[in-house]
């Protein structure tokens, strides 16, 4: 059974990882960062990649049902938690940044979604 899910934050979450693989395009192959030809800048833009798709997914398709959604905004968390560290460990705070603003979209997309839930359970109990 599939139902409607807010997909408000999931552009935040695309915007944050088209940078996050930016960035490490640019790391990959600028002598000057010092993490040319890097395996942890590979790592990082699947990871980045991963996440462009799931929430793509989140935004393009609202009715799914609730175990999808339940994957995705797992995944993706996990994925932020764990880009976010590799950003700390390759000392790059633009994507340290960038999974701080992938973040934000996740806690937007989860409060506006449990919001929108809360008010549906308020329109069925007020017709009674």
């Amino acid at each position: 059974m599939t139902q409607p899910h807010s997909t408000r934050g999931a552009w935040l979450i695309v915007l944050a990882s088209l940078i996050t693989i930016a960035i490490c395009v640019y790391d990959y192959y600028t002598p000057e960062t010092g993490l040319i030809g890097s395996g942890g800048l590979i790592f990082v833009a699947g990871a980045a990649v991963l996440m462009l798709l799931a929430s793509l997914a989140m935004a393009k398709v609202p009715n799914r049902p609730a175990w999808v959604q339940t994957f995705l905004v797992v995944s993706i968390l996990l994925d932020i938690i764990g880009t976010a560290v590799c950003g700390y460990f390759l000392e790059s705070p633009v994507i340290m940044s960038a999974q701080a603003l992938a973040l934000l979209g996740w806690i937007i997309n989860v409060i506006s979604n449990a919001t929108e839930r809360s008010v549906e359970t308020d329109e069925v109990e007020d017709e009674d």
